[in-house]
Formats: C-alpha cells, structure tokens, sequence
C-alpha cells in the first residue's frame, strides 16, 4: 500500500479527464439535474411537484421517526441549528440506529408527491437518485415544509451559494433566513453588491454577490474546486442523512461536493455511487477521486465514501461522533477497507 501512496503523491490537481466531453474544467454546469434529468424523471407528466419551502427539509424514514427534541426540525422554516445544537450524542447515534433519518432537501429543490397523511407527505427526491424509488430517494416530510410550484425557466440563470452558509434578505433588506452551501436560486436582477433572486412563493429577496456563484462562472480545476469546498466543512459534526452545511453523512459529503466542483447530480448513497462515474485503478487514483470501503477488509459490502486528497490522504465525513476530517489513511482500517475508486471530475 505504500507503494501505492508514493506514486499517487505525484498526481496533480490540475488533471482533466477526457470522458464524454460533457464538462470541462473551468465550465459550471450548476443546473444539469434541474433541467434535463428531471424532464427525463416524468416531473412535466401529471406527477403532483411541490418545492421545498424551508432551509433544510429533513427526509424521515417514517412519520413516525422524530422523536422528542425533533421539533425544530418540523417547524417552517426548520431551525436547523438550534435543532442539532439541542441533541446530545445518543440522540446522534439514535438517527442512525433507528433508522430515523432517510436524506434532506435543501430550499427550492423539486420533490414529488405521492401521497399525504394528515400533517405529512410521502415524497421522492429526483435529484437524488436511488434504487429505493424510480423517481428518486423517498420519504416522509411535514407538508408545512412544501409548497407546490414547478420551479424556474429552463433558460434562467441560476447562482449557488458557495460559503458553508449565507443570509437571504427580503425586499427591504431585512434578514428572511439562512440557506446552506449549494442551495440554489433562480436569478432575476442584480445591483451592484447582491443578485435579486425569485423565492419558492414567488417574492424577490437578495443575496450578497460574496457569497454565491453564478452558474457559469468558472471555479478552476474542477478536482481542486471539490477539495477546497470540501475543506471548508472541516471540523463540522457528522449528521446520519445529512445533505447540507449543518451536517453531512459520507455520501451526502461526496454527492454535494461532486455537485458543487462539476454541477453533476450523482447517486445518493454511497454503494450506487461506486457504480457511476469513471472506474479508477487504485494505482491510479488522483486528487477529487471518490474513495469506496467495504466491509471484510474491502471484499464484502461498501459501506463508505470519501474523497481523495492525495499524498494517501481521505477526506471524509466519517461517522456520528467524528466531525469531516482529512485523514491519513496509511495503518488505519481505511487502507484495509478501500476496494475501489470511481472519478466524477473532468
């Protein structure tokens, strides 16, 4: 394994990959899955679109799953902080135990409607693809939390937020709420210091230019721009079906920073991820490279994700009670556990 480290310390950042020619480094490509792989999903074909109407929609396995402490989580909008502040360590590990937790949709994205019950719905997300449901990863959220719309134009211009978080302001410059890194807007003017935005209820507010990047624009090599997004997270708290700046699972790290260096919308978990892509000998493995481990030092099932960072170092979102970290893999069950590479950067 070590021979393997060597060589790959040599890999550059600057690599592109010549696959497709769908995405070149340089291009943002922000809103594929908007646009074209929703269309493809049936969303124009009677299917019942409802837009997330709150920072962070939390996905639950059930209506049933929260718990006491959870209701910060149910509220419109969610507070996500004081939500997550408020839980101790085993009512962490009790999301993943439990199975409480299915994924999250962040403000302004698409999700499906199949089906309501009382103060709930039964939704699948498009965007996150999965084997769990034709039309996306399903679940259960409060239906406060939706709003039905179809979204933007085809042709709009989109900007994502690029920090950890950022303030969305109203039409009079007041505080509206806080929105999450790659939460996307459809932009409909702009002044000098912010882009003015359309929100889900179809109301203008604001965000400073600082903050956000429009779709477009370049964000450099797309390998190096997934490790510099990654890197901001450092430190912050593993979340179970975390798929925003408040809290990332290990897929939910990977999908959204695949998502934000090259605008692709990849699987959602971690065992349908190492399907797609480009596969990648383990000799070959460069920076921006997602790293796959199984289970029987890496013969059996996959059952984690992360990002290679290169000189043999993995940049992950590891488990409840481990915040996203930058680990050294040589002499670790990592190195044991890795099986495979898949590469989703050009």
């Amino acid at each position: 394994m070590r021979a393997i480290w060597q060589a790959l310390s040599a890999a550059r950042l600057s690599g592109r990959m010549e696959k497709n020619g769908q995405y070149q480094a340089g291009e943002f490509p922000l809103d594929t899955a908007q646009n074209g792989n929703l269309r493809e999903r049936g969303l124009n074909m009677g299917k019942q679109v409802y837009l997330v109407d709150t920072p962070v929609a939390t996905v639950w396995t059930s209506a049933q799953s929260p718990g006491a402490g959870d209701e910060e989580a149910l509220r419109n909008p969610a507070n996500m902080k004081q939500w997550l502040t408020g839980l101790s360590l085993e009512q962490r590990h009790e999301l993943w135990r439990k199975n409480k937790i299915q994924t999250q949709v962040l403000y302004g994205r698409k999700v499906i409607v199949h089906k309501t019950e009382g103060k709930w719905a039964y939704i699948s997300v498009p965007e996150q693809p999965s084997s769990k449901h034709p039309d996306g990863y399903p679940g259960w959220v409060p239906r406060c939390q939706l709003k039905q719309g179809e979204g933007w134009p085809q042709d709009a211009a989109v900007c994502a937020v690029k920090k950890p978080f950022a303030m969305l302001y109203d039409e009079n410059q007041l505080p509206l709420f806080e929105v999450s890194f790659q939460t996307r807007f459809f932009v409909v003017d702009e002044t000098k210091d912010q882009f003015v935005v359309k929100t889900v209820h179809g109301k203008p507010a604001s965000l400073k230019k600082q903050d956000v990047q429009l779709k477009g624009s370049s964000p450099g090599s797309q390998n190096r721009y997934m490790l510099d997004a990654g890197k901001m997270f450092l430190g912050l708290p593993y979340l179970w079906g975390g798929m925003s700046g408040y809290g990332y699972d290990c897929s939910g790290f990977s999908y959204t920073m695949v998502l934000a260096a090259t605008g692709r919308t990849i699987a959602r978990d971690a065992h349908e991820q190492a399907k797609g892509g480009a596969a990648v000998p383990l000799g070959s493995i460069a920076p921006g490279d997602l790293l796959f481990f199984a289970h029987e030092e890496g013969k059996g099932a996959i059952h984690h994700v992360g990002i290679y960072a290169g000189e043999g170092k993995l940049l992950h979102s590891p488990k409840t009670g481990r915040p996203v970290e930058l680990l050294d893999m040589e002499g670790t069950i990592y190195e044991k556990e890795l099986c495979c590479a898949r590469r989703y950067w050009m």
